[in-house]
């Protein structure tokens, strides 16, 4: 079973208490009916990240800076949460009084999470961390629940089917699990944001220059540690080194074997213009169109905010030889590429 982070400070205990205040309120109020506590508990997690997608969006108009990739990725959050209550919805047919309960649980944690969010930013993304922990937990239980009782496994709701794009014939196990993979991705992300909040007051870290004929340890590490946004339906987030499940599927659909991650942006690791930049990667765009390619778009996002997001490709049915040629047309100091094993792979060019 997932463990909880340890708290590192003061921050991290707070979050950590009110998560457990809340759990215990939902392990009270609705024991072992998971459905319906998914309904509840998901109209609660879909409020965080359109909160911190506004608050950001509005900071960013005001001070006439980059959001660095973080909006998108907090609103795509937020309707991918919001999915999962329509879903469960239709599955748990939650009664008037539980309706009641969603109306209350929204208009007061919204606002809680409101101020949380405007004036201690890392508090917020660290107790998203723990709801997520505590989700999958729940989903987890669930999962269990379901496979030992088959008479509650019963065929998925269309919504989800067309949603996660699952088979005609999936069930609500199949529901379950992609849900609690969402949910672990939410997790790392909410995580990963409080750290580089808590490391660099999410301020821009100074930038070294690499040397053009050697990867410096700086960037290295960054692309080592990037979340990797992939823009499917639902969005999703590959990791250096960690196997993708999800590649199975994809690989099925799209009959291939290998895919690669690439970009246009910031050759050679130099923060370029934005103009620039999407000039390039439209041109890089237009070439996978034109030899037959196709691809899903994606962004490479820094973990500890030096970089605003780079705009990418998941591209399909790519060897590794023609990734590499890619990225050294277009001046990437590394490449991500992913074989049968479906474990993406940081590939140097330089």
């Amino acid at each position: 079973m997932i463990q909880h982070r340890t708290p590192a400070n003061m921050s991290d205990h707070v979050a950590l208490i009110i998560t457990k205040i809340l759990r215990f309120f939902a392990d009270t109020f609705f024991a072992k009916r998971y459905g319906h506590r998914a309904v509840v508990l998901e109209t609660v997690a879909a409020v965080p990240g359109m909160v911190g997608g506004m608050w950001i969006h509005l900071t960013c108009l005001r001070k006439m800076e980059s959001d660095r990739g973080w909006i998108k990725i907090l609103l795509d959050e937020a309707e991918n949460e919001r999915m999962h209550l329509m879903t469960f919805i239709e599955i748990a047919q939650p009664k008037w009084y539980e309706r009641l309960v969603i109306l209350a649980a929204q208009a007061i944690f919204w606002n809680f999470y409101f101020l949380l969010y405007v004036f201690f930013p890392k508090t917020a993304h660290r107790l998203v961390g723990y709801f997520e922990d505590e989700a999958v937990i729940s989903y987890t239980a669930y999962y269990d629940q379901v496979s030992t009782n088959p008479s509650l496994n019963v065929d998925a709701p269309q919504i989800a089917k067309d949603y996660w794009n699952l088979a005609e014939d999936a069930k609500l196990l199949d529901v379950i699990r992609v849900v609690r993979d969402d949910e672990q991705n939410h997790s790392e992300v909410n995580h990963g944001r409080a750290d580089s909040l808590g490391n660099s007051g999410d301020k821009k870290s100074p930038k070294q220059e690499p040397n053009i004929s050697q990867i410096n340890a700086s960037d290295l590490e960054s692309y080592k540690n990037a979340n990797y946004h992939i823009y499917d339906k639902p969005p999703f987030i590959l990791k250096i080194g960690t196997e993708e499940k999800i590649f199975d599927k994809l690989f099925e659909k799209n009959d291939v074997k290998e895919a690669a991650i690439l970009t246009a942006y910031n050759p050679k690791s130099v923060e370029t213009d934005i103009s620039i930049n999407k000039e390039q990667n439209l041109e890089l765009e237009k070439k996978l169109v034109s030899e037959n390619f196709s691809f899903i778009p994606a962004e490479g996002v820094c973990p500890n905010n030096k970089w605003p997001g780079e705009k990418s490709f998941l591209v399909f049915g790519m060897s590794l030889a023609s990734a590499k040629d890619y990225g050294h047309q277009f001046n990437q100091n590394a490449i991500v590429w992913v074989d049968g094993t479906k474990i993406p792979q940081l590939i140097l060019l330089r």
